[in-house]
């Protein structure tokens, strides 16, 4: 039960992130870039955090924010094509 509500917070970070920083992005740029840098910052972010997290649970962090991530840019980009 406690990895579904972690993977379920996970997800639900990462859509606020990328569709509040995609949305402020589209005001300076056209929203397919929009959409790219958003997913560009966020990855650089979140990876450099791995760096300070623990050698043995790196993976488990990536997992945190790539796997939603990957799971949102499929919808992002569908949404700006409309």
């Amino acid at each position: 039960m406690t990895e579904a509500a972690i993977a379920l917070f996970a997800l639900a970070y990462s859509a606020t992130v990328l569709f509040a920083l995609s949305g402020a992005l589209r005001k300076r740029m056209a929203p397919r870039q929009a959409v790219l840098a958003a997913l560009g910052i966020s990855a650089a972010v979140h990876a450099s955090t791995l760096f300070f997290a623990p050698a043995d649970q790196r993976g488990l962090f990536l997992a945190f924010w790539a796997v939603p991530h990957l799971l949102l840019a499929p919808l992002l980009l569908w949404m700006i094509r409309r």
